[in-house]
């Protein structure tokens, strides 16, 4: 039996975007060195824990501190080219985790399990929830009045 992947509350539905974060905190998770830091990625790739906790989470914040200005003086010295290209490369990496999850990645439960983290099916996320095992998520097939208020916003600015 097929266990449910995780869909990560910051990605709104979006299995890619979700897919993508997994992939950053398996990341996060194997170069930090703080135990409570990566106890909390765990859980998050486990589909227990939230990653809207992590903004509190000192050991993530003192990553975000170490590696933020580098990252942002980087990206401030890109060519718009080269912003273009790995955006465009980006969209595609998206688009084909939509699809699929990469071949070289095993399912984030079971590659993050351990002794400490509950295992019982009702701890887990089934997709297209918010939380285990309830509150599916329902969007409607056509877009209201908010909607495009807000997609209208989006597109043209606040201040207009």
């Amino acid at each position: 039996m097929s266990i449910p992947e995780p869909i990560h509350d910051l990605a709104r539905g979006d299995i890619g975007v979700s897919r993508q974060l997994s992939r950053a905190l398996r990341v996060l998770m194997d170069t930090a060195t703080d135990p409570q830091l990566k106890n909390q990625l765990r859980g998050i790739l486990a589909g227990t824990g939230s990653a809207r906790d992590l903004m509190h989470s000192e050991g993530f914040n003192q990553v975000l501190d170490r590696t933020m200005p580098d990252a942002m003086r980087h990206f401030a010295e890109m060519s718009d080219e080269e912003r273009q290209r790995l955006a465009e490369q980006g969209e595609a990496d998206l688009a084909r985790l939509r699809i699929a999850p990469p071949a070289d990645e095993s399912h984030p439960s079971t590659s993050t399990s351990s002794p400490s983290m509950p295992s019982t099916p009702a701890d887990r996320v089934v997709p297209g929830t918010r939380k285990p095992n309830r509150e599916r998520i329902v969007t409607p097939d056509e877009d209201d009045e908010d909607d495009a208020y807000f997609r209208e916003r989006q597109q043209r600015g606040w201040l207009r």
